[in-house]
């Protein structure tokens, strides 16, 4: 294979895992969110007096939990980054049509300088969508269970 169209397959894999990475952390946000105002609407809920007693309990651990993993993983700041990532690979796949291959080697080596930490179950998925486009499925990777359920949330 031309060593110019590997190049070209590193970017599309690139945005593709980019892109799915930074949907999985949009999804998990909303998730995060909507169990924190769950919580907090059942803790409101649980004030009067035909509420029973478990369900402040219950929401009163379900917002926490929201909270604080949404602190400690930061689902929306970690999407706003892959979503840069994306468009910064997108922008030298536009560029790359002029680009010689030193040229493009370098500007692919500069632009995953920069790159977001990825989620490594989506490795395998986002390689799986870049040779089903290129009309390679021979080559697509068989996915395990915890693979495909992050590739249906991603």
């Amino acid at each position: 294979m031309d060593q110019k169209v590997t190049l070209m397959n590193e970017i599309r894999y690139a945005q593709r895992i980019t892109q799915r990475t930074a949907r999985l952390y949009r999804r998990a946000s909303t998730v995060l969110t909507f169990l924190a105002i769950l919580g907090g609407s059942s803790v409101a809920v649980s004030l009067s007096k035909s509420a029973p007693d478990w369900l402040a309990i219950v929401g009163t651990l379900a917002m926490a939990a929201a909270a604080a993993a949404s602190l400690a993983v930061r689902p929306l700041e970690k999407a706003i980054t892959n979503e840069q990532d994306l468009r910064k690979y997108t922008q030298l796949e536009t560029l790359a049509v002029g680009m010689t291959l030193e040229q493009l080697q370098a500007a692919l080596a500069k632009a995953r300088e920069t790159d977001a930490a990825e989620v490594e179950l989506l490795r395998d998925v986002a390689y799986n969508d870049v040779v089903r486009e290129i009309g390679r499925d021979d080559a697509a990777i068989h996915l395990n269970l915890q693979q495909r359920l992050i590739a249906s949330l991603a």
